[in-house]
C-alpha cells in the first residue's frame, strides 16, 4: 500500500496499520483527507479502476475513474458534509444512510464508461476519525455488482413472467384452501369452465362448484348429492392427481391437482389439444433463460496448473467449441499457436500474477479451426500467496480493435496511394499535406505546395461569388462538393470534381480541411457521349424513342400551324430474328445498319427515322398533303428492302411490314399514334408480309382480340385445352395406311374452337411456340408407341415452327421424347416450311443433318408456294416434298397447277426424294396424282383428321377405302 507523503500525516491515525488493512483488502478502497486529496489507494483500486497509486496519490482527481469530467465523489461529499446540507442534490436519489456504520453512506450507480458494457458499482463512504474521534477524512469502498444487478434484473423479469403466466396461462387455474373453499382463479378458469358470476365472486365452497357441474351434466348421469359427497371426501384427503374429463360439449380437459403445504390444493384445467404447443413454448422460454445466464459477453475460465476446471459458454464459442464440456479438464494449450507461444505467454502472465497479483495483456491466439483471434487476457489469482491454487481469467475478444488499427494503417496507405488527389490544410487554409495523386494531377511537387494555400491552383474561370458560396456551404454544412476548373503547374486548365470536408476536434472546433479531387476531363467527355447515347440508338446513331418524341412534338406542332398532315409509320423487318439467331448478332447488326442506309435513301431531309430497338423502326413524314404520299413512300421502302442484302459472305432476303397512321386526323398524341401504327403493322403481317396497311378503326378490335388470344393461350397449355388429331397418309396403289400427320387443335374452355391459322402466329409472337411445340412432339411420340403396342407401325409427321429450329434444341427434344416414349426416332417425321430455308442458314442445314442422324425423316411442307430453289433442296437433302393442296385442288381444271404438281413430283424423283400430295378430295384428283407418278396420298378423299382411337379403327378396318 502506498501513501501520499505530506498528506497522510494530517489524518492523525496509525498509517502503517491503515496501510496493512487496506493493502490486504480485496475490496477496492481509497482514502481522502479534509482537503479532498487522495492519501491511500489500494491494489484492488488499481486493478478494478485501472489507475495506479502513483497516478492518484496526492491528487484531488479521485473522480477520474468514474466520470468523464470533474464531479464530487461520495467521499468528497462525506468530507464536506454536502449530503447533509442538501448541496449534493445530484446524489440525493442515489445515496442512502448506512445502517451499519453511523455517519456513513451507501449507494449504487451505473458508470457507462467503465468496461465494454458499463459497470454497476456498490460503494460506501464513511468519515475517517482519528483517535480523538475527529473527522480527518473519508474512506470509500467499491464493489462491482454488475453480475448481481443482472441477476436481480433477471429475477425481476422471471417474477413478471411468472405473474403473467399465472394470469394469462392457457390453462384454467384454481386454488382451494384447507376449508375447501375456492379462493383464487384466473381468467381462463372463468372462460373454460364458464361458471356463473355468482359462484366466482369471493371465496366459494368447493361443493357449490361440484354441485353446479353435476347438475349440468359435467360428470355424466349421476346422483347429484351422492356425487358431491363422494367428491368432497376425495378432496379432504387429496393427493397429487391427474385425469381427463370429457365435457358435455365434447371438450376434453386434463385436470391436475396438487395438495398445498398448509392444506387445500391447486388445480389446473387444460384443453389437451393445445398442450403440446404449450409445452414447446415453455421449453423455449426455459432455454432462453438458460442462454441469458450462460452467455456473458466475455469468456470466463477457472484455471489450476493451466488446466481448465470450469468455463462459460462464451469462452467455448470464442474458440469455436460447441460447449464448455469440450474444454473442461483439458489444458489451455489449444488456444495457442505453438508450444513455444504457450510456454512464453504462460511464463509472462503467471510471473505477473505472483509479483503484481494481477496480469493483463493482449495476444493473438488460435481458434479451434486455426483462425486467429486477438484476446485481451486478464487474470487474478484465487490466493495471491499461492498462485498454484488457481486463478480466474477473463478472455475479451479484441479482434475488432486490432482490425480497426489495421484499417487505420490501411487508411494511411490509401492516402498515400489513392488515385484521387488528397490535400489537407490547417484551419487557416495553409496546405499541410498532399498525396502522390495530387502531384500527378496538378504537376506540383510536395515541397512546392506545403505552406501555400489552394489559391495557387486557381484558373481564373470562377468569380469571387462562386468561392464565397462554396465556403459558405462548407461552414454551414461541413462539406461541399462540385465541379471546379483549376490550372495545372504547366498552365493547362482542366475540370476536377472537388469535395471539401471539415475536420473538427472533440469540442467542435475546426482543425483541418480535407480536399479530395479527381481529374474529370475524360469523364466529362464520356458524359457528353452518354448524353448523345441518351437520345440516339448506339448501333445506328438514329434518334431513339426519347428524341423521337421530341421530334414528333415539333413536327406535329408545325402541322397544326400549317394545316397539313404527317404520316407516322411503324416498320418491322420480317424474318430478322431468324437471321439474327442463326447467323449471329454481328450479321444481324450489320444487316440493320444496311437497312438504315436504304431507308435514308427513301426519305427527305425533313423526315425523321428512328429505331425503337430490335428490328422496329419509326418513320415520320412531315408536311404532307394526304395518304397518297405516305403510300408512295411506303411502297418505295418495301421495294427497296425487298432487294437482297449482301452481308459479308451471306446473301440475305428480308422484307418489311408497315403500319401507317395519318396525323392529326388519326390523332395528335405520340403514344396514341404509336399504338395505332403498331396495330396497323400487325394487320400487314397477318395479311401478307412485305406490305403496308393504313390504320382503320376496326383494327383496334382485332388488336384486342390478339391480346385476349395471347392471354388465353398462356392458360391453355396448363389447362389441357390442346389436343392432337391425325390425318391418315395412304399408299394409293395398295390402300395401306403408312403414316399420319399430327394436327394441333385448341378448344378453349367455355368457348368455340380456335383455328391454328389464328393462334399459331400469336404463339410464335409471345414465345409460347417452344413449349407448345415440345408438347406436340411428346404427344406424337406417345401416340406412336400406343399404336405400335396395338399392332400399328405408323410414322407420325409433326409440323414445327421456324422459331423451334432457330431458338430451341429441336434435335434433343425429338430424341428425348422418343426415348421417354420407348420408340425409335424413325417413327417421327419433322415437317418444315419453305420459309425456314430462305436464309441459307448453316444452322438449319446442321439441324436437318442431326435429325436424319438420329433416324428421323424431314419433309418440306406446302412445297412450291414459297421461295423454292433446287439449290436449297440439294444443300438440305430432305426426305420428302409435300405438294401444296392449292395445286392439287386446281390440277384437274388448271393446267398451270397440274404442271406445278408434275414438276414437284419430278423434282422429288430426280433428287431421290419422295413426294406426297396433300388435300386430295376427289377421285379425279387421285387419278391425276397417280398418273403423275405420286403414290403417297393425304386428304379428305380417304379421311378427315381423326382422334387416336378412330384412326386406329380406320387403319385396321377402313384403310384404303374412300370415305
Amino acid at each position: 500500500m502506498t501513501t501520499a507523503s505530506g498528506h497522510s500525516a494530517d489524518l492523525g491515525i496509525d498509517l502503517k496499520q491503515l496501510d496493512e488493512i487496506l493493502d490486504g483488502s480485496p475490496v477496492p478502497t481509497f482514502v481522502i483527507n479534509l482537503d479532498h486529496c487522495v492519501t491511500h489507494w489500494n491494489r484492488a483500486c488499481e486493478f478494478v479502476l485501472g489507475y495506479s497509486a502513483g497516478q492518484m496519490l496526492g491528487t484531488t482527481d479521485q473522480w477520474k475513474p468514474f466520470y468523464p469530467a470533474a464531479r464530487p465523489v461520495m467521499a468528497d461529499l462525506v468530507v464536506s458534509g454536502e449530503l447533509e446540507s442538501g448541496v449534493g442534490a445530484y446524489y440525493s436519489n442515489k445515496f442512502r444512510r448506512s445502517t451499519i456504520i453511523p455517519g456513513s453512506y451507501e449507494a449504487e450507480d451505473f458508470f457507462p464508461q467503465m468496461g465494454p458494457a458499463g459497470t454497476w458499482l456498490y460503494f460506501t463512504a464513511a468519515p475517517l476519525r482519528n483517535m480523538a474521534g475527529e473527522v480527518v477524512g473519508a474512506i470509500e469502498t467499491l464493489q462491482d455488482i454488475s453480475a448481481q444487478r443482472r441477476a436481480d434484473e433477471a429475477l425481476r423479469r422471471e417474477h413478471q413472467i411468472l405473474n403473467a403466466m399465472i394470469e394469462h396461462f392457457p390453462s384454467a387455474i384454481s386454488v382451494t384452501d384447507s376449508d375447501l373453499r375456492l379462493i383464487k382463479h384466473n381468467q381462463q378458469f372463468r372462460r373454460i369452465l364458464d361458471f356463473p358470476e355468482t359462484l366466482l365472486d369471493g371465496p366459494t365452497p368447493l361443493e357449490d362448484y361440484i354441485r353446479f357441474n353435476a347438475r349440468r351434466g359435467e360428470y355424466g348421469s349421476v346422483d347429484v348429492e351422492a356425487y358431491v359427497a363422494e367428491a368432497l371426501a376425495r378432496a379432504r384427503s387429496a393427493t397429487a392427481h391427474c385425469f381427463e374429463r370429457v365435457r358435455p360439449d365434447g371438450t376434453v380437459l386434463e385436470i391436475k391437482g396438487s395438495p398445498l403445504p398448509d392444506g387445500g390444493f391447486i388445480s389446473s384445467y387444460t384443453d389437451i389439444t393445445a398442450r403440446k404447443n404449450d409445452e414447446a413454448r415453455i421449453m423455449r422460454l426455459l432455454e432462453e433463460q438458460r442462454l441469458i445466464f450462460d452467455n456473458a459477453h466475455v469468456g470466463i475460465v477457472w484455471v489450476r496448473q493451466r488446466r481448465i476446471i470450469s468455463c462459460n459458454q462464451r469462452l467455448a464459442e470464442m474458440f469455436l467449441y460447441d460447449d464448455p464440456g469440450q474444454l473442461e479438464g483439458g489444458l489451455t494449450r489449444p488456444f495457442y499457436d505453438s508450444d513455444a507461444q504457450y510456454e512464453k505467454i504462460g511464463n509472462e502472465m503467471y510471473a505477473d500474477l505472483e509479483s503484481k497479483g494481477a496480469a493483463q495483456s493482449e495476444y493473438e491466439m488460435r481458434r479451434r479451426d486455426g483462425s486467429p483471434v486477438w484476446i485481451m487476457l486478464t487474470g487474478r489469482p484465487l490466493d495471491r500467496g499461492n498462485v498454484t491454487e488457481g486463478s480466474i481469467w477473463v478472455y475479451t475478444d479484441v479482434t475488432t480493435k486490432h482490425q480497426q488499427e489495421a484499417e487505420l494503417h490501411l487508411a494511411e496507405r490509401v492516402f498515400a496511394h489513392s488515385s484521387e488527389a488528397l490535400m489537407i490544410t490547417d484551419r487557416s487554409g495553409v496546405i499541410v499535406n498532399i498525396n502522390r495523386a495530387f502531384t500527378q494531377i496538378t504537376g506540383y511537387e510536395r515541397n512546392e505546395v506545403l505552406g501555400q494555400t489552394p489559391r495557387i491552383l486557381k484558373s481564373g474561370r470562377h468569380d469571387p461569388a462562386f468561392y464565397a458560396a462554396m465556403w459558405a456551404a462548407v461552414v454551414e454544412r461541413g462539406v461541399w462538393e462540385g465541379e471546379v476548373w483549376d490550372r495545372r503547374r504547366n498552365g493547362q486548365v482542366y475540370p476536377k470534381w472537388l469535395s471539401i470536408t471539415v475536420v473538427r476536434d472533440a469540442v467542435g472546433e475546426v482543425i483541418n480541411y480535407i480536399g479530395c479531387f479527381s481529374d474529370i476531363t475524360e469523364r466529362k467527355a464520356a458524359q457528353e457521349r452518354i448524353q448523345y447515347l441518351a437520345h440516339h440508338d448506339p448501333l445506328t446513331s438514329l434518334p431513339n424513342r426519347v428524341l423521337l418524341r421530341e421530334r414528333f412534338n415539333q413536327i406535329m406542332a408545325q402541322a397544326r400551324r400549317s394545316g397539313r398532315s404527317i404520316a407516322f409509320m411503324f416498320l418491322d423487318l420480317d424474318h430478322f430474328k431468324r437471321i439474327n439467331d442463326s447467323l449471329g448478332h454481328r450479321v444481324g447488326d450489320n444487316l440493320l445498319i444496311a437497312v438504315v442506309k436504304r431507308l435514308r435513301s427513301c426519305l427527305r431531309e425533313c423526315d425523321t427515322l428512328s429505331r425503337l430497338g430490335g428490328d422496329e423502326f419509326i418513320l415520320i413524314l412531315g408536311d404532307i398533303e394526304g395518304r397518297e404520299i405516305a403510300a408512295r413512300i411506303a411502297e418505295k421502302v418495301i421495294a427497296t428492302l425487298a432487294q437482297p442484302f449482301q452481308i459479308g459472305e451471306h446473301t440475305l432476303n428480308t422484307s418489311a411490314s408497315l403500319g401507317i397512321v395519318i396525323g392529326p386526323q388519326d390523332g395528335d398524341d405520340f403514344d396514341l399514334l404509336m399504338q395505332k401504327a403498331d396495330t396497323a403493322m400487325y394487320a400487314s403481317k397477318e395479311q401478307a408480309r412485305g406490305t403496308y396497311s393504313f390504320f382503320l378503326p376496326q383494327m383496334d378490335e382485332q388488336a384486342k382480340r390478339r391480346m385476349n388470344l395471347a392471354n388465353s393461350l398462356r392458360r391453355a397449355l396448363g389447362g389441357n385445352e390442346f389436343s392432337l388429331v391425325y390425318q391418315p397418309q395412304i399408299y394409293a396403289d395398295s390402300g395401306r395406311v403408312f403414316g399420319a400427320e399430327a394436327l394441333l387443335r385448341w378448344n378453349p374452355q367455355g368457348g368455340p374452337a380456335v383455328s391454328p391459322v389464328e393462334f399459331i402466329p400469336v404463339a410464335e409472337e409471345i414465345g409460347l411456340i417452344l413449349p407448345l411445340g415440345e408438347w406436340v412432339i411428346n404427344q406424337a411420340c406417345e401416340q406412336a408407341r400406343r399404336w405400335r403396342d396395338a399392332g400399328l407401325d405408323c410414322r407420325i409427321a409433326v409440323n414445327v415452327s421456324g422459331v423451334q429450329i432457330y431458338r430451341a434444341d429441336l434435335v434433343d427434344a425429338v430424341q428425348r421424347a422418343a426415348r421417354q416414349a420407348g420408340i425409335s426416332p424413325e417413327l417421327i417425321q419433322i415437317e418444315l416450311t419453305e420459309s425456314t430455308l430462305i436464309d441459307d442458314s448453316i444452322l438449319v442445314q446442321d439441324v436437318i443433318g442431326a435429325l436424319k442422324g438420329i433416324g428421323a425423316t424431314v419433309a418440306i411442307d406446302d412445297f412450291g408456294t414459297g421461295y423454292s430453289s433446287l439449290a436449297y433442296l440439294k444443300r438440305f437433302r430432305v426426305d420428302k416434298l409435300k405438294i401444296d393442296r392449292s395445286f392439287i385442288a386446281d390440277a384437274c381444271v388448271n393446267e398451270e397447277s397440274a404442271a406445278m404438281s408434275r414438276a414437284v413430283i419430278s423434282i422429288a424423283q430426280s433428287l431421290n426424294m419422295r413426294a406426297i400430295a396433300e388435300g386430295v378430295e376427289t377421285a379425279e384428283q387421285l387419278d391425276f396424282i397417280r398418273r403423275a407418278g405420286c403414290n403417297e396420298i393425304q386428304g379428305y378423299y380417304y379421311s378427315r383428321p381423326l382422334a387416336p382411337a378412330d384412326f386406329l379403327q380406320f387403319a385396321h378396318v377402313d384403310g384404303g377405302k374412300p370415305r
